[in-house]
């Protein structure tokens, strides 16, 4: 049973990690829903629940989880619960009210499990009336 730390020890070397990386925030100013920040600290891939793409949440949570998903026939989508209610806003491709809209996620070349590890980001600034979204996130080593 000693080829189980000799193999962590390898695979620190190697410089694998197996924890989320994360960066950013996303703030929504809602007239109708309340305003709302959320800073992400956990990450996981979209296979498991079969689809493309990444959820985000964060300690404590209280229901304001995000969501990004490529649909292959409609592109990418953002999408966020509002919390404290059974409700989501999203944004999707084409984001006319939008001036920047940028997604991203791509499969690494590591599986963790039989689910692929994703990383990417969100970068999305929109503007309509009574609501307001900016984010800007960045996320690695999701699993």
């Amino acid at each position: 049973m000693r080829c189980a730390p000799l193999l962590a020890l390898a695979l620190a070397a190697c410089g694998v990690a197996f924890e989320d990386d994360l960066q950013g925030r996303i703030s929504v100013r809602s007239t109708l829903h309340g305003d709302w920040t959320m800073t992400p600290t956990a990450c996981f891939s979209g296979e498991p629940l079969l689809f493309f793409g990444v959820d985000l949440s964060e300690d404590g949570d209280v229901g304001s989880a995000v969501r990004i998903v490529l649909d292959p026939l409609e592109g990418y989508k953002l999408a966020m619960n509002v919390p404290g209610q059974d409700l989501a806003l999203i944004v999707g491709e084409p984001a006319e009210d939008c001036e920047v809209f940028d997604l991203a996620v791509a499969r690494t070349r590591t599986r963790i499990n039989e689910i692929w590890v994703v990383e990417g980001h969100a970068h999305v600034t929109c503007r309509a009336p009574g609501l307001e979204i900016d984010a800007d996130l960045d996320f690695s080593d999701c699993h």
